[in-house]
């Protein structure tokens, strides 16, 4: 048993060995590389390498401030702007009017939340806890 462990470890380092200098002895598969690659694999007609203009820095995120996101080093525009939703998970004893005074300010605009989710309350009355609620702007 002991023998079989000490071979197994050789092989595997012998292997793993083996791996690294085939990595390393590959130009075509070091990150510069496949960067370069990328950028001439593109089309004449879109941009290569645009990462925005001195109005536009781009952030850590790769996102700039016109929220254009960075694919490959290519900027691309967003079409529209991505509208966000709020939930709500309803606790026990809450109610329409308690959810809508909490987002809205105003208990009266419970009739907002309901027409959002008239797929999933049937009655305003009873709302059972744990259900997802859409908060609308």
């Amino acid at each position: 048993m002991q023998r079989d462990f000490k071979i197994g470890m050789v092989v595997g380092l012998v292997v793993a060995i083996a791996a690294a200098i085939w990595f390393a002895t590959r130009p075509s598969l070091s990150p510069r590389a496949r960067i370069l690659r990328a950028r001439s694999n593109t089309s004449p007609g879109e941009p290569q390498g645009n990462l925005g203009t001195a109005s536009s820095p781009v952030t850590a995120e790769g996102i700039d401030n016109n929220q254009s996101p960075i694919v490959n080093n290519q900027l691309y525009e967003q079409a529209e702007k991505i509208e966000t939703q709020r939930f709500h998970i309803v606790c026990d004893g809450e109610n329409l009017s308690a959810i809508s005074l909490k987002y809205y300010g105003s208990a009266n605009k419970w009739p907002k939340i309901l027409d959002a989710n008239r797929s999933v309350v049937k009655d305003p009355d009873k709302i059972t806890p744990g259900t997802k609620l859409i908060i609308p702007d």
